[in-house]
C-alpha cells in the first residue's frame, strides 16, 4: 500500500528566485511586454497529475517537471522568446496565485468553469475530452456504490478547488465533503477509513488502484463531464492571453498536444509514479 508522497512544495517554491515575487511586479499595464523585457515566464503547476504534469525524480532542476502540460509550457516560452521557470505549488495555491495576480500563468490540468472565468483570464481550449470522473473506494466496499444515488449522504473526499469538488457538490445528494490539498492525501484518508470515497479523474484514480491492492474504482460515475483544458492568467491581462491563444492555434493545427500526451502517458507508466 505504497503511495508516492508529495514533496515539500512550499519549501521548493520558497527557493525560487523570481522577478515576480510580489503583486507590485504586475504593476505594468501590459504583463506580456513585461515578461518579454524580463526574459522570463513563470508557469505555476501542481506536478502530481500524470500525464498532464508529474515529477521524474531521475532528472534534476527544471527538467524533473514532465508531462504534456509541461511540454506545452516549454513550447509557449520558446515561442515568446523567453526562459521558462516552472514553479511547483499545491493546487489551491495555483488557483489563488493566478486569481490574486501573484503569478503570470498557470498550466496545471485546469478545466474551464464559469467561476474560474470570473476571477481569471482563461485561454481557448487546448484539449477537449469526454472525460470520465468517478470514485476510488476501498476494495471491500466496491459493491456498495453502483451509482451516484448510492453515494448520497456519504463522506466524499476530493482535491480542493478541483472539478471533482464541483461535481460532488452538484451531483451527489447531501454529501459529507472532505476537501484535501492533494489527491494523494485524500487517498490516504480513504485507506485510513476517514472517508467513504475519493472523487477523481478516472484515469488518475486508476493509477492509485493499480498501485494499491486495497483500492478499487467504483461503478458510480459523474454525469455529463466534458472537460475543456485551459491556461489561466491574471484577470485583465488580455494581451497575454491573446498571445497564448495565438500559440495554441499552432499547437492545435500541428497536433502537438496529442503527441505530447501520448509520450507523457508512456513515460508516466514507465516511471510507476504511484508505486
Amino acid at each position: 500500500m505504497k503511495i508516492k508522497k508529495m514533496t515539500a512544495l512550499a519549501a521548493t517554491a520558497a527557493m525560487v528566485v523570481t522577478a515576480f515575487s510580489s503583486l507590485n511586479a504586475f504593476a505594468a499595464d501590459n504583463l506580456l511586454e513585461q515578461i518579454k523585457e524580463e526574459g522570463k515566464l513563470q508557469v505555476v503547476t501542481e506536478p502530481y497529475f500524470a500525464p498532464y504534469e508529474f515529477c521524474d525524480t531521475t532528472k534534476e532542476g527544471q527538467e524533473q517537471y514532465q508531462g504534456a502540460d509541461m511540454e506545452l509550457a516549454r513550447y509557449i516560452a520558446e515561442k515568446m522568446g523567453v526562459e521558462l521557470e516552472i514553479v511547483p505549488l499545491e493546487f489551491t495555491a495555483v488557483l489563488t496565485g493566478i486569481a490574486t495576480g501573484k503569478y503570470p500563468m498557470a498550466i496545471s490540468g485546469l478545466g474551464y468553469t464559469p467561476e474560474r472565468a470570473e476571477s481569471m483570464e482563461l485561454s481557448e481550449s487546448y484539449q477537449d475530452t469526454d472525460a470520465v470522473h468517478g470514485f476510488v473506494v476501498r476494495k471491500e466496499d466496491v459493491d456498495k456504490y453502483p451509482d451516484l444515488e448510492s453515494l448520497a449522504g456519504k463522506t466524499i473526499a476530493y482535491q480542493n478547488g478541483s472539478l471533482q469538488d464541483m461535481y460532488t457538490n452538484a451531483q451527489i445528494e447531501d454529501p459529507v465533503t472532505k476537501p484535501f490539498d492533494s489527491v494523494n492525501n485524500a487517498i490516504l484518508a480513504l485507506q485510513a477509513g476517514k472517508c467513504d470515497a475519493v472523487a477523481v479523474y478516472y484515469s488518475n484514480g486508476e493509477l492509485f488502484v493499480q498501485a494499491n491492492d486495497d483500492l478499487a474504482m467504483a461503478e458510480a460515475l459523474f454525469e455529463e463531464t466534458v472537460d475543456t483544458s485551459v491556461i489561466a492568467c491574471p484577470k485583465g491581462e488580455t494581451e497575454l492571453i491573446e498571445e497564448v491563444n495565438k500559440i495554441l492555434e499552432e499547437v492545435k493545427e500541428e497536433g502537438l498536444y496529442e503527441t505530447w500526451w501520448e509520450e507523457a502517458t508512456e513515460q508516466a507508466a514507465a516511471l510507476g509514479l504511484d508505486e
